[in-house]
Parts: structure tokens; sequence; C-alpha cells
């Protein structure tokens, strides 16, 4: 796993993937809560899933949830705040962390240099009250405690939901 600190404007803590190593298990995603089509709630879905799978087995304090925006600009606090109870991620577990770069330069540079994946604002055309979008990569990375990427889902947002759980009880509990 790459390591990178970002900002997690909810907690005010600056979270580094480096202070989990050794700790706990990692679900890591980038979204955006403007997504118009569905991918990035599908993504959040996943990991929530996996949240809830770590609460009742009692390995919540051994995982980490990583939801990392690229759309700073309107992704804030509040708004990320907002989010998480539309998507019924828990914030009060103390293991999910919603990541907010800088700024959009800041996060671009981040996601292509940290994981050579190429972010890019463009118009949203056809899209009512929407200024811009981004393409969308869908991936989510499954890291074991030790930093090591255990399972890309390049297609996280069609995966199965328990394929997801199951590999993160897998790895966590292994």
């Amino acid at each position: 796993m790459p390591e990178f600190t970002v900002p997690d404007p909810i907690t005010g803590e600056d979270i580094s993937t480096a202070d989990f190593e050794g700790e706990r298990t990692i679900l890591w995603t980038s979204f955006y809560t403007n997504c118009p089509d569905g991918v990035c709630p599908a993504l959040i879905l996943r990991l929530r899933r996996a949240q809830e799978v770590a609460a009742e087995g009692g390995y919540g304090d051994a995982a980490a949830f990583l939801a990392h925006t690229f759309d700073p600009e309107r992704d804030t606090a509040d708004v990320l705040r907002d989010y998480a109870r539309q998507q019924g991620v828990d914030l009060d577990a103390g293991n999910w962390h919603f990541l907010r770069p800088e700024s959009y330069e800041a996060g671009q540079e981040l996601l292509e240099e940290q994981f050579g994946l190429v972010i890019e604002k463009r118009p949203a055309e056809d899209i009512e009250n929407l200024e811009y979008q981004f393409p969308h990569y869908g991936l989510i990375l499954l890291v074991n405690e030790r930093g090591i990427v255990e399972r890309a889902y390049p297609n996280g947002a069609s995966v199965d939901v328990e394929t997801v759980e199951n590999d993160f009880e897998q790895v966590v509990t292994g």
C-alpha cells in the first residue's frame, strides 16, 4: 500500500497509512459525494458492510476504512458527515476515515503518483445542477496489517458485497 498522509476533516486528524501498519487491516477506495451514476455509493456500501462485519465479529479495532475523496472543493466536513449518515456509515466506531486532500491539485497529485490513477475534472454534460464530474475507477484495495495489498477489486462497485465481506474477514482474522 502506498504510504501517504491526508487530513480527515471530520476528526480533524491527519491520517497516515503508515500509522495502521502492524495494527490494522485497511479497506481503501476513492469516491466523491456528487457522483451522478451510483458508482461511489456502491463503493461506500462495500466498505460500510465490511465495517458492520467487523463490529459484529468484535474486531472493529483491527480495521480501518479509508474513503478518499477526489473532490475536496465540494466534499467539506459537513458534506461528508451528511453523506456518512445517508450511507449508513458508523463514524462513532473510530475506524472510518473520510480522507480529504487540502486541494483538488494535491489530491490529483497523490492519486496519480501513489496509485497511478489520473483524476481529471470534466464538464457534467446533460446532468442538471452539476457543474463538473470525474471519471470513475471503482477501485477498492484490501490491505493486510503488514501493509501488503491482499486483494484489489478493480470493479469494486460491482463486485459481490459478500465477496468483499468474506475476504475482509479472512484477512483480518486469518
